[in-house]
């Protein structure tokens, strides 16, 4: 009895330090600031709040900052015209969204964004059908001007009022390639910088946003 006994304790010791050893393979490392920062991720020290705003995506449904509480989010200024800085980082969006689902990386409270700096020519049936082009559960979305410049502005994005030529869109010159990580609280918490090399990119994210 007292053979079966430690046999059994032995089993449990074993399977135990084993769980306990593929669940450190399977985990995301917590990366430091300055690892994150080598990375690509710039993370502020105190995450930013930014007022409130309403976009438009799909058929008119509204999103608004409160759509960002309870999530991560991923946010990308850009543009269905945009000629190649726009569809190499949204395929790169697209590919980090493949990883973590190959990772069984949870996903329940993760969302993705792309809003247009192009309102006068992307309505939101077009920026919300461009953006699902690359994967699906992307959200496109388009607001006015006015309120594309307070967010854009709060949100470290360059963006200027385009020329009275409607013929002339040499304000896109101005985008600015950098990803938007918004924390499950709403505010600004970080900066990802190109180039995105989707392991960095994949290893910072999980890092950063990791239950």
């Amino acid at each position: 009895m007292t053979v079966k006994k430690n046999i059994l304790i032995i089993i449990i010791f074993i399977a135990t330090v084993l769980s306990l050893f593929i669940n450190k393979l399977t985990t995301p490392r917590v990366l430091s600031t300055n690892e994150l920062l080598i990375n690509g991720l710039f993370l502020f020290e105190q995450p930013k709040s930014i007022s409130d705003f309403t976009f438009f995506s799909g058929t008119d449904d509204e999103f608004k900052k409160s759509d960002l509480l309870g999530k991560w989010t991923l946010i990308y200024f850009g543009f269905t015209r945009c000629p190649d800085e726009c569809p190499t980082t949204m395929y790169q969006m697209s590919k980090l969204i493949k990883v973590l689902d190959e990772k069984e990386f949870p996903l329940e409270n993760k969302q993705w964004v792309l809003i247009s700096i192009d309102p006068e020519r992307d309505n939101s049936i077009d920026i919300d059908q461009y953006a699902k082009g690359f994967d699906k559960r992307f959200i496109g979305a388009v607001g006015s001007r006015p309120m594309l410049i307070n967010v854009a502005t709060q949100l470290s994005v360059n963006n200027v009022m385009p020329d009275k030529d409607s013929s002339d869109h040499s304000h896109l010159d101005n985008h600015v390639n950098n990803i938007i990580l918004m924390d499950p609280n709403g505010n600004f918490a970080g900066v990802f910088r190109p180039p995105f090399d989707i392991s960095r990119l994949s290893l910072t994210y999980q890092s950063v946003t990791q239950d």
